[in-house]
């Protein structure tokens, strides 16, 4: 299984087709959590490629881009860990691949346009809110595990 932390508006890339992006972490009262991240876990078959967005850039045949991360800055402090938060994620796929969460089918984001237009674009758009230990399937192939939600504080020390 490979683990993956992700903050808010970060996107992880499954097979080159499937977006998923963390839109929001928040407490159970619906009230944004600053500065948190959320532990995704994906398992998959060998041959689905996952990787961070920031590491490609589409298009280029280049899947890193070079030079343009920071680096790292030590800190002082502590990771403590968030209960009861949860996470709203943005799942991007192709429209013929299902997406479900917890074994429940997701209904897909309402779109405007008819099943029948046309111009109905090829991408459908899934928002998924998971707790701790929740599970999407997607492609019946691909599992995305919420592994755990926490945040750094920070001793004051600079």
């Amino acid at each position: 299984m490979l683990v993956l932390g992700r903050r808010r508006h970060e996107s992880v890339v499954l097979a080159d087709e499937v977006t998923l992006t963390v839109e929001e972490i928040y407490d159970g009262d619906g009230r944004r959590i600053f500065g948190a991240t959320v532990r995704l876990g994906f398992q998959s078959p060998r041959y689905v490629s996952i990787y961070r967005s920031e590491l490609c850039t589409r298009g280029s045949g280049n899947s890193r881009t070079v030079g343009t991360m920071e680096p790292a800055r030590p800190r002082t402090g502590k990771v403590v860990e968030i209960s009861g938060a949860q996470v709203r994620l943005r799942i991007q796929v192709p429209r013929k691949i299902p997406v479900s969460s917890d074994g429940t089918q997701t209904v897909e984001l309402d779109s405007k346009k008819g099943p029948d237009d046309p111009a109905r674009t090829p991408e459908a758009v899934y928002h998924v809110t998971c707790h701790k230990e929740d599970r999407i399937k997607i492609c019946n192939n691909i599992t995305v595990a919420t592994l755990e939600f926490h945040r750094f504080v920070s001793s004051g020390i600079a």
